[in-house]
This record gives structure tokens, C-alpha cells and sequence, in this order.
């Protein structure tokens, strides 16, 4: 890829993403105590996010990559980090900027919001107490230096955080995630989905896949999928535990369309059961919450 071409399609990725947090922005403020009653939080990321923020001390300096419009990086502050939130999209830092205005007075810590490209990415050494990193690695086409980077970045003993995916999605849990799409009612019309399925046939997989996967959606999606990341902090970190997420939970959460009084309490028994199979090994999941030091 030529320079000339990076740039156009890093400029297309901010201008995505900066304008998905100005019109999230305009749904839920970008704060945790808003966020985590959405639906996929409460499903999915609520309850490391809450571990995450327990193990954030006063006077903690803390590193966001990919802040988005900022509400993590500012949950971070409340606990009393001095934190920074880094991004690619100016519209994003605009929005997590104007937000830290109106509460900074009750904020604990101090936020600082930078713009960067995480593939040219040079941080500080040994700076951080902590480094979070949430759904950014995957986008990253030069996820060594990156990882290399956070190494140099963390102060020794530093926490880094990950949440993210890791690998294409398994057969079986394509094949799942679209029967429970095909029955259970969604965005999608049934008579559009009977009419894709007839459409399709035996490549219907393929489409519930890239689905899952979120193939095309920006111009970055997914280019980080040829590395394994995961192995790549286990050769430069210690990784202390790991979590596996529920991925066909996570998709089904977003495609059902239900008032949150029954989506939830389903949510959560589908959340369970599959968790139990990824621990009996009948299911596997690349949706991974990792903590490394």
C-alpha cells in the first residue's frame, strides 16, 4: 500500500468513527455511568470494565488507546488517574473534549485526549501505571511495533488491558449465531432473511460470518486479524488472567430486536450457556479480555 493510499483510507477510518461518536454522543453521554446500561455492556463488557475500573488507584497514570469519544479514558479520571486518551479521529476527541468540560469539577483525576495512528504509534517509556486498549488491535496493520510500543510505554510492573478478538470466527459458531438470527426476531425482516437464505444457500455461513466479523465496514476492519496478537503478548508480557467472551451472545445482542426487559434476562441465559460450552471446548470464542504485565 502506498503512502498516498494510507492516508486516504486512515482519513475515511477517523471520519467513520469520529462521526459514530458525535451521532452516539447525541443517544448516551460519553460516560461509564450512562454506557453501562447499554445492552451489549450489560451482556458482554460490563463486568470487566467494573474489574478493570476497581484496580484503578489515585495518582495512577493511565493510557487509552482508541478513546472514541472518551468515556472509558474519563471513568479512569473518576477513579483518580491521570489519564490520556488517545485516537485517530479529531471528531471523537472533539466530542470526549466537550464532555470532559462540563464535568471536569467532579472529576477525581485529569484527562488529556491526543490525536495519533496507532500504526506509527511512539509512546514515552516507562510512563504508565496502566494502559487499556479496548477493540483497537484488530483494526492494526502494524500490531508488533504496537505491542512493542506498549512494552516500552508501561512502567515496570504496569497493568496493560486488552479487550478485543482474536482470529476468525470458528464454523460452529457462525453456524449458531445465524440459526438463532434465522428464529429468533431481529433487525432483519423474516421474509428478507428467507429470502437471503434462498439466495445463498450453502454460502449463507460465509455472509453470517463476515457479518460477525464486520468485514468491509471500515477500511480497517480486521486488518489486524493476519497477526495473533495474543501470542505476541505472551512473548513480551506476562499474562495473569485472561476471560473469554461470549461472541455469539454478543452478536445475537446486536441483531434482536426486543425491548431490554426481555432481551436481557434471554441474553443472559444464552451468555451462560455459551460460556459453558466454550469451557467444555464445544464452542471457541475470540472475544478475550486479557490482563498482562
Amino acid at each position: 500500500m502506498s503512502d498516498e493510499t494510507y492516508q486516504q483510507q486512515l482519513a475515511q477510518e477517523a471520519e467513520l468513527w469520529g462521526s459514530e461518536s458525535e451521532r452516539m454522543a447525541e443517544v448516551v453521554p460519553p460516560e461509564w455511568t450512562h454506557h453501562r446500561h447499554l445492552r451489549h455492556n450489560v451482556i458482554v463488557h460490563g463486568p470487566e470494565i467494573e474489574r478493570l475500573l476497581r484496580l484503578v488507584k489515585p495518582g495512577m497514570t493511565a493510557l487509552e488507546l482508541g478513546c472514541a469519544s472518551g468515556w472509558l479514558t474519563l471513568a479512569l479520571a473518576q477513579q483518580g488517574a491521570d489519564a490520556t486518551g488517545m485516537d485517530l479521529a479529531e471528531k471523537s476527541l472533539a466530542v470526549a473534549r466537550a464532555y470532559y468540560e462540563k464535568v471536569q469539577p467532579s472529576v477525581k483525576g485529569r484527562v488529556t485526549y491526543v490525536a495519533a495512528d496507532f500504526n506509527r504509534l511512539e509512546l514515552p517509556a516507562a510512563t504508565y501505571d496502566l494502559i487499556v486498549v479496548k477493540a483497537v488491535l484488530h483494526h492494526l496493520v502494524n500490531l508488533p511495533s504496537v505491542v512493542q510500543e506498549l512494552r516500552k510505554a508501561l512502567k515496570p510492573g504496569g497493568l496493560l488491558w486488552i479487550d478485543d478478538t482474536n482470529g476468525d470466527e470458528a464454523p460452529l459458531s457462525v453456524l449458531i449465531a445465524g440459526a438463532l438470527c434465522l428464529v429468533l426476531p431481529t433487525h432483519t425482516r423474516y421474509r428478507d432473511k428467507l429470502r437471503a437464505l434462498w439466495k445463498f444457500g450453502l454460502r449463507a455461513p460465509g455472509r453470517v460470518k463476515a457479518s460477525i466479523e464486520a468485514e468491509g465496514l471500515s477500511p480497517f476492519e480486521g486488518a489486524g486479524r493476519e497477526h495473533d496478537w495474543l501470542k505476541l503478548i505472551d512473548d513480551h508480557f506476562t499474562i495473569e488472567r485472561r476471560v473469554s467472551q461470549p461472541g455469539i451472545t454478543g452478536y445475537v445482542s446486536a441483531q434482536l430486536k426486543l425491548p431490554d426487559a426481555l432481551a436481557i434476562p434471554f441474553l443472559k441465559a444464552l451468555r451462560a450457556l455459551e460460556l459453558l460450552l466454550v469451557r467444555l471446548r464445544l464452542v471457541r470464542s475470540t472475544g478475550v479480555v486479557l490482563y498482562a504485565r
